[in-house]
């Protein structure tokens, strides 16, 4: 007799990742925790990535596998408000473009007090676990400077 089983697909790259050479649909699933963590991790490579195009051009972005990643920010201030309204946008643009098990994406980007050259990049949105979309909320420190996320 079929057995339901609760759980999320994993992501090609995390299958190829994983490298344990095991073919078995149990681990092709993830648990809500191991979702969650796919995601963060998902959204640090991201962040991590530069996309070719400027973050002027970045919104016209289709979401081709070339332009994957997020513009060079280095020249952007985290305590302006224009710039952070363009890295609010162009971050959320890369989110709804590149991890598709986000929904409803929120971008909020906050100048760290101790630091000018850093920010704290709150992201949320809705994600299926299970048979029910579930608020999520990831926090990554974003440094331009050395395109870390």
């Amino acid at each position: 007799m079929s057995e339901l089983v609760r759980g999320s697909s994993v992501p090609l790259f995390d299958r190829l990742a994983a490298g344990d050479g095991t073919s078995s649909n149990a681990s092709w699933l993830l648990l809500p925790e191991q979702l969650q963590a796919s995601i963060g991790k998902e959204l640090s490579r991201l962040f991590n990535t530069r996309s070719r195009l400027p973050p002027s051009e970045f919104h016209q972005n289709s979401g081709t596998v070339i332009d994957y990643g997020v513009p060079d920010f280095s020249a952007l201030y985290a305590r302006r408000g224009d710039d952070v309204e363009l890295l609010e946008s162009a971050l959320a643009q890369a989110v709804t473009l590149f991890e598709p098990r986000i929904t409803n994406v929120s971008v909020k980007v906050q100048a760290l007090m101790n630091r000018a050259d850093a920010a704290t990049v709150t992201v949320g949105g809705d994600v299926m676990i299970g048979l029910k979309a579930q608020r999520v909320s990831f926090e990554l420190e974003m440094n331009p400077s050395t395109n870390t996320a």
